[in-house]
């Protein structure tokens, strides 16, 4: 125990001391982010036990395709900068109906990566072969048990039996189809409701992923969504800077922008695309002024940056 703690003390003072003056220097903005996150929709149709959605209290709804084009065209305008497009953020994607037209939007407009991440539970066979037929490059498909107990135990309001035949007609049409995109991520987060059954997660799903096109498997660890959650300890002063405010932008369905995915109620606003542009936004006083903390491991104005174990 005492080994431990001594060890998680010396990995902070290796970060806050080594780490951070290296990274510090490396952290230049470019004009436009590099990353671009577009919550397509904030709804969900499912009540996942490690996510907070008994505490997202912010309006839900589907972004309108109106504002949806400007902030494409924007993105067009500035494609060599943009390496990825994330159509998702803190609800399942697949409820929005337009969201095919969306991803060929955007590939329409040069951007190099279209990416989002499902539960797979509305994934059809209809919406399949749409999203090849559009170009979508990958998605990770959120997969949190074993069994339909664990499964349905864990992904409250979903159905085991009938997620994985979705996830199982995917697989069938790309490969008919010979198709070589999107890739796939399958991701696990082991956890008490679902027994963290990781080998066996693995066996079922290392068959049907082909590693060959980039698919692949992921296991992940539960995180606190910025004080939504408290699976990870945050007691401990922030030692490690965050570099969202360089690398990322997160617009909600309406249109408001916040620093990252943590911030799931939308409580830490930086702008908004309705009235600004994503430029004006990224080079604004607000981003400016979070950058200028961030470097000096100061949170003190974003209460959900003091609550994210990211920073420790």
């Amino acid at each position: 125990m005492v080994r431990n703690t001594f060890l998680r003390a010396l990995r902070r003072l290796g970060k806050r001391y080594v780490f951070n003056p290296y990274h510090r220097s490396k952290l230049n903005a470019a004009h436009f982010p590099p990353a671009v996150w577009i919550e397509n929709t904030n709804m969900c149709n499912a009540r996942c036990v490690m996510c907070p959605r008994d505490k997202h209290t912010r309006p839900q709804g589907i972004m309108s395709m109106a504002l949806y084009e400007k902030i494409v065209s924007e993105i067009e305008k500035n494609q060599d900068a943009v390496t990825r497009v994330h159509l998702h953020n803190y609800g399942e994607p697949l409820l929005d109906k337009d969201l095919a037209l969306k991803i060929r939007l955007a590939k329409e407009a040069g951007v190099r990566q279209v990416y989002f991440v499902t539960n797979a539970s509305l994934l059809t066979e209809e919406k399949v072969h749409q999203y090849i037929a559009v170009g979508l490059d990958e998605f990770k498909i959120s997969f949190y048990g074993t069994s339909p107990e664990t499964y349905n135990n864990t992904m409250v309001g979903l159905d085991f039996e009938k997620t994985m035949s979705n996830v199982k007609t995917f697989f069938r049409v790309r490969k008919a189809l010979n198709a070589k995109h999107p890739r796939v991520l399958v991701q696990y987060l082991p956890q008490p409701h679902n027994l963290g059954l990781t080998e066996e997660f693995v066996s079922m799903f290392d068959d049907m992923i082909d590693r060959t096109l980039g698919d692949s498997i992921s296991i992940f660890n539960l995180h606190n969504f910025g004080g939504g959650r408290s699976y990870r300890d945050t007691s401990s002063p922030a030692c490690t800077i965050c570099d969202y405010p360089w690398r990322t932008m997160v617009i909600l369905q309406n249109g408001l922008v916040v620093p990252c995915c943590m911030d799931y109620n939308g409580e830490q606003v930086l702008g908004d695309v309705n009235v600004d542009s994503i430029a004006g936004i990224w080079n604004g006083t607000a981003y400016r002024q979070m950058r200028n903390m961030f470097k000096s491991l100061n949170y003190a104005r974003y209460p959900v940056c003091l609550k994210c174990e990211h920073i420790r």
